[in-house]
């Protein structure tokens, strides 16, 4: 069985960055992994959570998109509502099913009678569709008896992880579900058998390094696998830094242009071509950018680092050097330099 798992679309979002240009990415985007999802056979889009900005979308908008949804006969949709119910005092989520939810509106009830489109709620938390049963989770594990069914999807939209006061996504492994679609981080994750795809078109900075476009193909056949898929020419957020000439000649050369760049700190021979850099309206400077005195050692291990990584992936070679030098500048002692590099990168 094949499903594909999106979240966090956040239809009616005015973008700071995107303008009134990202509703029209995200309905086309839409349209071509529906297009995708029927080629590549896929039974379900399951939609974890924030599909909507907020319970106050014009119907007319909110109506495009089930539109579309419901134009793919073939494949069912089935949504969670981004909350559900009260969390430490607060109402959560952006289209939270509450009194005034946009999913109780006449006119887009109406949608859910339709063959091929589903809700998860807080009235109707667990559904089965064919041999497929769904399970709705709001900030917390969905907690119902096992359905008859092939297949067990449980759908939440919560903050699970490592960061603190979080739940440990472990938690997930001893359940019977087959697979936990997250929602709410904007930042692919994946942790076992549970994933967030990240937000379906990125519109925003935070504080993850790297943020680009994307949805999850799951296929659960005798086992889990899990396929993330970044979208061609869709929006990327990402942070850098321009730790010499060479690094800001080469952001300048390969931006691309739904690339939106934040400089958090260069080098101080760079800032001539940080102020160049800065002339395109993608690339701005943090408001806390650190600058980087001229230091000869720093310069020698930044050229060590390049050395010793130069056989990791692109991505993973920019995070190492990134952190050991963030690390250096606070003048650590040598074995602690040692324990770190053994820790994180086993180098």
């Amino acid at each position: 069985m094949l499903l594909y798992h999106i979240a966090d679309v956040h239809i009616g979002r005015e973008a700071k960055y995107l303008g009134k240009e990202l509703f029209e990415m995200q309905k086309e985007h839409l349209e071509r992994m529906y297009q995708k999802a029927v080629e590549d056979g896929a039974s379900f889009v399951v939609i974890a959570g924030d599909l909507f900005d907020s319970n106050y979308v014009p119907s007319e908008k909110a109506r495009e998109v089930l539109d579309l949804f419901i134009e793919f006969a073939s494949v069912k949709t089935v949504i969670l509502p981004g909350g559900g119910g009260r969390h430490k005092g607060e109402i959560t989520g952006h289209d939270a099913y509450t009194e005034d939810s946009i999913y109780k509106r006449p006119d887009i009830a109406i949608y859910f009678e339709k063959e091929n489109l589903f809700l998860l709620s807080p009235v109707q938390p667990v559904l089965k569709v064919s041999d497929t049963a769904f399970y709705a989770g709001f900030f917390e594990i969905p907690d119902y008896p096992e359905e008859d069914a092939r297949y067990h999807i449980a759908v939440v939209h919560g903050a699970f992880g490592k960061n603190r006061g979080e739940k440990d996504p472990a938690l997930f492994e001893d359940t019977f579900y087959d697979y936990v679609a997250l929602g709410h981080y904007h930042s692919y994750r994946q942790f076992g058998k549970s994933a967030y795809p990240g937000a379906f078109i990125q519109f925003e900075f935070s504080r993850s390094r790297i943020l680009d476009s994307g949805f999850l193909k799951v296929r659960i056949e005798g086992g889990l696998d899990v396929e993330r898929v970044v979208l061609d020419n869709a929006p990327r957020f990402y942070r850098v830094e321009i730790l010499s000439r060479e690094d800001a000649m080469r952001l300048e050369k390969e931006i691309k242009p739904l690339d939106f760049v934040e400089i958090e700190g260069y080098a101080e021979e760079a800032e001539g071509e940080v102020r160049r850099l800065l002339k395109n309206k993608h690339i701005r400077l943090r408001e806390d950018a650190y600058i980087i005195k001229k230091d000869p050692m720093l310069h020698m291990i930044n050229r060590v680092i390049r050395e010793i990584t130069q056989d990791e992936e692109p991505e993973v070679q920019k995070e190492i050097e990134s952190f050991i030098m963030r690390f250096l500048r606070k003048k650590p002692k040598k074995p602690d330099i040692e324990g770190v590099l053994r820790r994180f990168f086993e180098l």
